[in-house]
């Protein structure tokens, strides 16, 4: 599922929210119990380490071409003294399972608010330094929209940056267990609830290495 983020109404609003989110997201960090075995997580907000394992079709990333998991490209337009602005924020990913020594647990990406620090690529742009194309094409549509943008942005320096979930990966997940149906409950047997790690309402799931 892709997500698109128009640009905030007012020009700090951006800039601020970002930093923001970023510190709470380290005070979290820090706040939030060890990581704990896979097999031992029960409802509520759980730390796991293990390896992400493909559990469908791949996504390919818009920029690199990577293939994984899932990917998010934010670019984002030089302003002056308030530093970065979004200007396309971009999110792309399939449910997978987490493995460890002690079990595994599937991870519902597809549909949750995602926050990740994995693989990533970077560049930068400007008036004398075009972007790649499918960086221009970004900048374009965004600009094309009830942003106010058109004409603007291509005069100011630019920068993206392109996170990949790669299959096999090993990494951090931070996110809410909760419990839902298992697909194979059918029929005439008792249903059978299975745990999921997914993002909460106002926090992420947080993929870091």
């Amino acid at each position: 599922m892709a997500k698109a983020h128009a640009l905030p109404p007012t020009p700090w609003a951006g800039p601020v929210a970002g930093l923001v989110a970023s510190l709470v997201s380290r005070v979290r960090r820090r706040v939030q119990p060890a990581q704990q075995p896979i097999s031992s997580v029960g409802p509520g907000w759980a730390v796991v380490r293990g390896c992400a394992c493909a559990g469908a079709l791949a996504r390919r990333a818009p920029i690199s071409g990577r293939l994984g998991l899932g990917w998010r490209v934010l670019v984002e337009r030089e302003c002056g003294v308030r530093g970065w602005e979004p200007v396309v924020d971009l999110c792309e990913f399939v449910d997978f399972e987490l493995r460890d020594l002690s079990g595994s647990i599937r991870v519902r990406a597809c549909d949750s608010p995602i926050m990740i620090e994995v693989a990533e690529h970077r560049g930068r742009g400007g008036p004398f330094a075009p972007p790649p194309y499918v960086v221009a094409q970004m900048i374009a549509r965004a600009a094309s929209g009830p942003s106010g943008m058109r004409g603007v942005l291509f005069h100011k320096g630019v920068r993206w940056r392109e996170w990949v979930l790669e299959a096999g990966a090993e990494i951090v997940v931070r996110g809410r267990v909760i419990t839902e149906p298992r697909d194979e409950s059918t029929g005439y047997r008792a249903l059978t609830n299975a745990l999921v790690l997914a993002g909460g309402a106002t926090r992420p799931l947080e993929l870091t290495q």
